[in-house]
């Protein structure tokens, strides 16, 4: 019987390892987090609350097509939602734990900012 990463109860029952279903939507769920373009945006809407793409665009210099595709990325995955308005969009942090997710990665940076610059990325490219 399989249940979804969501019904469980503990990280500690998740069925561990590469081919894990669980594992792999988890990592999938951090991945949302792990490239710089998409967390800036995550860290723009926390900082400034709703925000039109083309506020993004200039905040973050990147073309439109690219911070669209992000923010649709993102709104797959739940972590914005997006309110329309005539013919703006405006985007904003979904859940609370988003917001606690980017102020956890921040406090485990300032902790650990030495190690985290001399880490190398160790992952084999396959």
């Amino acid at each position: 019987m399989q249940e979804n990463l969501v019904e469980r109860e503990s990280v500690f029952e998740i069925e561990v390892g590469r081919e894990s279903e669980d594992m792999c939507l988890l990592a999938k769920l951090f991945n949302g987090f792990a490239n710089s373009t998409r967390l800036s945006i995550l860290v723009l809407l926390t900082q400034r609350g709703e925000m039109k793409v083309g506020e993004l665009v200039e905040e973050l210099g990147a073309p439109q097509p690219r911070i669209s595709d992000h923010l649709r990325c993102l709104s797959w995955c739940g972590y914005v939602r997006v309110r329309r308005a005539g013919r703006n969009a405006y985007y904003s942090i979904s859940d609370e734990r988003v917001l606690q997710m980017v102020e956890l990665g921040e406090a485990l940076l300032r902790d650990n900012r030495e190690c985290v610059e001399a880490c190398e990325d160790t992952e084999p490219s396959l």
